[in-house]
């Protein structure tokens, strides 16, 4: 596996409180998942500060030091692997651990990039199994089920876990689109049975002119060619009111032969319901305070 690159702050800082570290000490969790190649930091979160996670044994006593968060853990040595130097969680526990300990939308978002990155699901769930009756194991089981190696971007995930929430039908990602004679489009997430899509445009790689004018162009061929209807979210729909996208996804579907139960339509309702209160100015103001 590839480590970050030795440049970024993170690593930097990394690797100067390793110089000090105790010889039983083992970077962990976010930290760990970033030397291996997955941001699994919150969004927005400072490089510069953020504490760097390190695992020590329950025996083995070590104060907090300054910019670290100390975990003490028993960690099998078969968990545990040296990288230039570094001594770290291996990859497949890094996985888990950020799937079990990390908030629910991080430790999805976190672990559709280690399946992408090729990290055994099957070995996961093996290990998820044996942590039943402990602390988290259920929810590991949850993050495991919600997982999804095609999700590109985190902001992909957030929506498919925003769609899956709402009660609608879990979307399948990187839907691939014909073309003659030229390489297939895909779609980020969506309904190939009812020709619905959902895309995300994150701010890395849809701003700009340009990529603007070419997701626009690529979208209406699709529409025109297949038929598909495309709604376009953003990290705003996503954290900020995800309603409006929602309902006009819940329609497109029924519109395209989508039938639930009453049920379920009902539950939809009422999950758009609370969202609609959570997400009122005077809410918003209260979660900030």
């Amino acid at each position: 596996m590839r480590c970050a690159s030795a440049d970024d702050v993170l690593t930097a800082r990394i690797r100067s409180l390793w110089q000090a570290a105790p010889a039983h000490a083992v970077i962990a969790e976010r930290a760990a998942a970033w030397l291996w190649g997955i941001d699994a930091l919150p969004r927005g979160a400072d490089r510069a500060t953020w504490p760097i996670e390190l695992a020590v044994p329950a025996d083995r006593p070590l104060p907090d030091p300054p910019g670290c968060r100390v975990r003490r853990t028993r960690l099998p040595d078969a968990d545990v692997t040296e990288v230039d130097g570094i001594r770290l969680t291996t990859f497949e526990r890094t996985a888990l651990d950020c799937a079990r300990r990390l908030p629910r939308r991080e430790a999805v978002a976190a672990l559709d990039q280690f399946l992408r990155a090729g990290v055994d699901a099957a070995s996961l769930r093996r290990r998820a199994r044996l942590l039943a009756g402990r602390p988290n194991a259920r929810r590991l089981r949850e993050i495991l089920a919600l997982s999804d190696p095609g999700a590109m971007l985190p902001g992909e995930t957030y929506t498919r876990l925003c769609i899956v929430d709402a009660g609608l039908p879990r979307p399948r990602t990187q839907i691939p689109v014909g073309r003659p004679d030229r390489p297939r489009f895909f779609l980020d997430m969506g309904y190939a049975e009812h020709l619905t899509a959902v895309e995300y445009d994150g701010e890395e790689f849809h701003t700009g002119r340009g990529r603007r004018h070419r997701d626009a162009a690529r979208r209406t061929w699709i529409r025109d060619h297949h038929g598909w209807e495309i709604i376009v979210v953003t990290k705003e729909d996503i954290l900020f009111n995800p309603v409006p996208f929602l309902e006009a996804l819940t329609t497109t579907l029924l519109h395209r032969g989508w039938n639930p139960a009453p049920a379920r339509l009902h539950r939809i309702e009422a999950e758009l319901a609370a969202l609609r209160r959570s997400h009122t100015p005077s809410a918003r103001r209260r979660r900030h305070r």
